[in-house]
């Protein structure tokens, strides 16, 4: 039985993303920074972590406590935005840090905590999950500073993690999953998570190593770097 470990599991995409795998016979481990308000994702029967991927002692005690367990698939979904306060003027540098903190930093220190787990796996797959608004050669509109910024560096991560791990033949890629109707986004995003989960995990099913270190959208269009 495959096995997913999946950071912001317990709302919107990762909560999604953690429905479909479990309806589909795969061991599902949940992280959520508060997993007293994780009804739904505990309900679906797979492990609830608690983890806040800034806090790296929780990511540590994580992989600790499933260190014998392969991990076929990593998600490193946790996200954030400010909304409005992302733009030009408004927002303050604690809270680009913190968004630093989550996209860039927890993404690195999971990589690095479950890498082993991941490399024990059959499939050997990491994927991290960007955004459109991260990409140069996307046109995204009005600039989300502190958001836009994160994810090109978190594509950069990826890339960078894709030849460093590719001697352990574990692929490495992200994705987006488009404009999602979630909390973060509100109901009047374009498409909703049941589309946005189906569209990525067929682009999941068809990864191999020829796809390490590539950028894709939740329909299967390659994205501009």
């Amino acid at each position: 039985m495959p096995s997913v470990f999946i950071t912001g599991a317990n709302r919107g995409i990762g909560f999604e993303l953690a429905r479909q795998y479990t309806a589909d016979g795969w061991t599902v481990y949940g992280g959520a920074r508060d997993p007293d308000n994780a009804d739904e994702l505990r309900a679906l029967g797979g492990a609830v972590f608690e983890l806040n991927v800034t806090d790296h002692d929780q990511i540590k005690a994580a992989a600790h406590a499933l260190k014998h367990q392969p991990i076929d698939l990593l998600i490193n979904n946790a996200g954030m935005s400010f909304g409005e306060e992302e733009q030009f003027g408004r927002f303050t540098n604690a809270q680009w840090m913190e968004q630093f903190q989550v996209h860039v930093f927890g993404t690195l220190a999971m990589c690095e905590a479950f890498v082993d787990h991941v490399a024990a796996s059959e499939r050997k797959l990491i994927v991290n999950i960007s955004s459109g608004n991260g990409s140069f050669g996307w046109d995204r509109g009005q600039g989300d500073y502190p958001y836009d910024s994160t994810k090109a560096a978190l594509n950069v991560l990826t890339k960078g993690l894709s030849v460093d791990l590719k001697g352990r033949g574990i692929t490495v890629m992200c994705m987006t999953p488009g404009n999602v109707q979630t909390d973060m986004t509100g109901p009047n995003a374009m498409i909703t998570p049941l589309e946005s989960i189906t569209g990525m995990r067929a682009v999941i099913d068809g990864l191999d190593m020829s796809k390490t270190g590539t950028f894709w959208r939740y329909n299967g269009e390659a994205m501009p770097w």
